[in-house]
């Protein structure tokens, strides 16, 4: 069976489609050489590509991008599913795959941008498609962390939950270095984003969360982690169908820009307002 992180904290189309073919690729990688980071750089290879036919005004085009992006998201489940089903899971892994993730849609919004200034649209255009760049990313960091904090603290396993820790050491590699460095403003922003949820976490680090902790946080986030599909991964490809394959890619952009904005402060809201229990009574 594959490699599900719960019914929870994953999408439908996640525990329907995207980890069952990403598990068939695993399973039929598994005897091979291939590494999980290489189906990672085919990841982002595909995803840099897609990326780039979101520049071109032609509607088939942009639909071939669509469905790139979604190669590139099953590709994107089948290199954690091969690492855990090899036992190689490292925390190196985990920045390359969201250095992977980032890459991807930088290509997406900067072609977007691209094109809205060639079209008519100039600077604004530009200015609109980098502020749905920024938005996406502080979007797609929340909607990571919620989940992650939600198996840490409802589930207690099979979470990747990190928070920033002063004072670590930065890897000597040049490559490494940077990676290390990208991996550490993310956990910046997230813990910009959730400083309560971020501190409850330092509090448990190395210690068994509470039961009575666990049981609140599973009846009262779980709501919190549904809403996260607002403004996850897979929505974006249906947002890109329905506006830029027919020709309106500002729309897209302002969706970002306005409503998901909006939903990402609601979630934060909600979110943080667990740990603000939590935190005088532990």
């Amino acid at each position: 069976m594959y490699a599900s992180k719960g019914p929870v904290v994953e999408e439908w189309a996640d525990r329907l489609f995207f980890r069952p073919v990403g598990w068939r690729i695993a399973t039929a990688l598994a005897p091979t050489r291939v590494s999980a980071d290489d189906v990672t750089f085919g990841s982002l290879i595909l995803g840099v590509v897609a990326g780039h036919l979101f520049w071109y005004t032609n509607g088939w085009v942009n639909l071939a991008g669509v469905a790139l992006f979604i190669w590139s998201d099953i590709l994107d489940s089948a290199d954690g599913q091969l690492a855990r089903l090899r036992g190689t899971s490292t925390r190196l892994g985990r920045i390359l795959d969201g250095l992977a993730d980032s890459a991807r849609f930088l290509s997406l919004y900067l072609h977007l941008a691209a094109r809205l200034f060639v079209t008519g649209w100039g600077w604004t255009g530009v200015a609109l498609a980098l502020g749905a760049l920024f938005s996406h990313a502080y979007q797609a960091a929340a909607a990571d962390f919620i989940r992650q904090a939600y198996l840490y603290f409802a589930v207690g396993k099979g979470s990747e939950l990190e928070v920033e820790r002063e004072g670590a050491g930065a890897p000597r590699s040049g490559w490494k270095r940077i990676a290390g460095w990208l991996y550490g403003d993310y956990l910046r922003r997230q813990g910009w984003l959730f400083p309560r949820t971020t501190e409850l976490a330092r509090t448990f680090a190395g210690r068994t969360v509470p039961e009575d902790l666990a049981r609140t946080w599973a009846e009262r986030q779980r709501w919190v982690v549904a809403g996260c599909a607002w403004i996850a991964q897979n929505i974006r490809f249906l947002l890109l169908a329905v506006t830029v394959v027919p020709g309106w890619p500002a729309a897209y952009c302002w969706i970002v820009v306005g409503p998901l904005n909006a939903v990402l402060v609601f979630l934060i809201v909600a979110h943080e307002r667990e740990p603000r229990l939590c935190i005088a009574a532990y």
